[in-house]
């Protein structure tokens, strides 16, 4: 997949890695898809249909969800980290205090309002869910795993379809996501500073 190619069925290729000199990727990508960029961190949400931007994101255990209504062209992206006393829970996520379970599962609850707010029909909704990736460390505690069944059980319960899937693997995903068309492009990142910082946000935002 070359890195303006959309990933349709990103759970049926290979990751390919990105191939950048250190520091340039920001100004590379943005002239590439000819769009103003609007970053997207763990626990926040974006929903809109400028086709002038796109949303991006870097993922590594948590789950990115991206949403397009094929109809009226608007999308949404939100960003699950479950919480760590959330996590401990698994797999009976149910039994966790009520605050860890609003917390986790807010970024796709807002995607959900914001889409319904602007007209969004539900049985027109594409989803994708994208991450979930073992980071170094965690290993054992499999929390990307952990991260995208508490995303997928809350889906199920709502009714929600799942276009395509890509997730685990052991490396950081940076996602390009367009509102207005629903395309999506990710590129891999298997640098040591990638995950450095990755692990570094993950660890600040849970604590």
């Amino acid at each position: 997949m070359s890195p303006n190619e959309e990933n349709s069925t990103p759970d049926s290729k290979p990751p390919r890695q990105e191939r950048r000199r250190e520091g340039d990727h920001d100004a590379y990508f943005n002239a590439q898809f000819d769009a103003k960029p609007l970053s997207l961190a763990p626990g926040q949400t974006l929903c809109g249909h400028d086709d002038e931007v796109m949303y991006v994101a870097r993922v590594g255990s948590g789950v990115l969800v991206t949403m397009h209504d094929t109809e009226l062209k608007i999308g949404a992206m939100g960003y699950v980290l479950v919480p760590p006393a959330l996590l401990e829970t698994f797999p009976h996520f149910e039994q966790a205090d009520e605050k860890w379970r609003v917390q986790g599962i807010k970024p796709v609850e807002q995607c959900i309002a914001e889409m319904k707010k602007r007209g969004a029909g539900k049985h027109r909704i594409q989803m994708r869910l994208i991450g979930g990736g073992v980071m170094p460390g965690q290993e054992k505690q499999d929390v990307g795993t952990k991260n995208y069944i508490f995303v997928r059980e809350y889906i199920t319960r709502k009714g929600l379809g799942v276009l395509n899937e890509d997730l685990g693997g052991p490396y950081v995903r940076r996602v390009h996501f367009f509102p207005s068309t629903g395309r999506a492009v990710r590129i891999v990142l298997r640098r040591k500073p990638d995950f450095d910082s990755m692990c570094a946000l993950e660890s600040k935002i849970s604590k």
